[in-house]
């Protein structure tokens, strides 16, 4: 670790040892949506942790709390905090949504029901994946053939995102056959299985409140217009028919929207959370299709401080 990374994480532990940070956060005056993923066994104690002193420190509320006092009273309430998890991925059920009802935290969880039970992964996790498994001069020779615009591994994923839905399953199968003797270790299962039906089912309504994360996890601005009202109406259709709730959030997957896109999730939903960092703070006009969120750290003192400097 760089020197003025080691100074950083230093003033980071100091200011939440002493509360610093907690009392700064506190007196902005704001709500805060934070942006988990996966969190797995080896993460679940740093992760019960956060949770601790969230609910030490601030009122963890539904978003359907959040947004009432947007709606209602124009500005959000002081001290709130939304939980998300994005992808559906199965250790949210099971190291997640223990500790979830151990401190009575509300929570979303953001899933993608075309992936839901089908033993498959978000394709970004399973290329990833893939990737790591090649030298980097096979990586070269992939890249070339592919006409890709790196031959790195987060190189070629980035290139992939840009690229049109079928164009992007084709190369995902090219990939699988250059890499048809993988077989994932059982760290990558626990960090990318995706949950069941039935385990989707088993979460406390009053705990946990689902919301789409499209019906497959495709980057939506390389949609056509079909493909993206098929993405977002038969995600919406397909949670409420086989969960018996309503779903009126959503969260763009990659964080990727344009005006397109924008306007047809404020169509399909009450809602929508995106990657951007940042606060819902008072005082200010909210786009609620374009919530920001502040990104999970990997520790508690982290954690803290970005809750008042969303972008550390």
């Amino acid at each position: 670790m760089a020197v003025t990374e080691q100074l950083k994480s230093i003033g980071h532990t100091i200011s939440f040892t002493c509360g610093i940070s907690a009392r700064i956060a506190k007196r902005q005056a704001c709500s805060r949506i934070i942006m988990y993923h996966g969190v797995t066994a080896a993460t679940a104690d740093a992760f019960g942790e956060q949770l601790q002193y969230l609910a030490a420190n601030f009122r963890i509320v539904s978003p359907a709390t959040m947004l009432a006092n947007l709606v209602h009273n124009g500005s959000p309430a002081a001290d709130e905090m939304v939980l998300t998890f994005d992808d559906g991925l199965r250790n949210n059920l099971t190291v997640v949504y223990p500790l979830l009802k151990k401190f009575n935290a509300p929570a979303t969880f953001f899933v993608c029901p075309g992936l839901l039970g089908s033993g498959r992964w978000l394709w970004n996790h399973e290329a990833r994946c893939r990737l790591q498994t090649l030298g980097r001069e096979s990586r070269l020779e992939l890249a070339r053939n592919l006409g890709a615009t790196s031959h790195t591994v987060e190189g070629i994923i980035s290139w992939m995102k840009e690229l049109k839905l079928q164009e992007r399953r084709r190369v995902e199968d090219v990939l699988r056959v250059r890499t048809r003797h993988y077989t994932a270790s059982h760290q990558q299962r626990e960090a990318f299985d995706i949950m069941s039906w039935d385990e989707l089912r088993s979460l406390d309504p009053a705990l946990i409140t689902i919301g789409s994360h499209t019906f497959s996890h495709p980057i939506l601005t390389a949609l056509t217009d079909e493909q993206l009202e098929f993405e977002l109406c038969e995600s919406r259709r397909a949670l409420e028919e086989k969960l018996n709730r309503p779903v009126d959030y959503f969260c763009y997957p990659n964080g990727s929207y344009d005006t397109r896109v924008h306007r047809a999730v404020t169509a399909a939903y009450s809602a929508a959370f995106t990657t951007e960092s940042g606060v819902v703070k008072n005082g200010q006009s909210h786009d609620l299709h374009r919530l920001p969120r502040i990104p999970a750290a990997e520790t508690p003192a982290l954690m803290a401080w970005r809750l008042h400097r969303p972008g550390a």
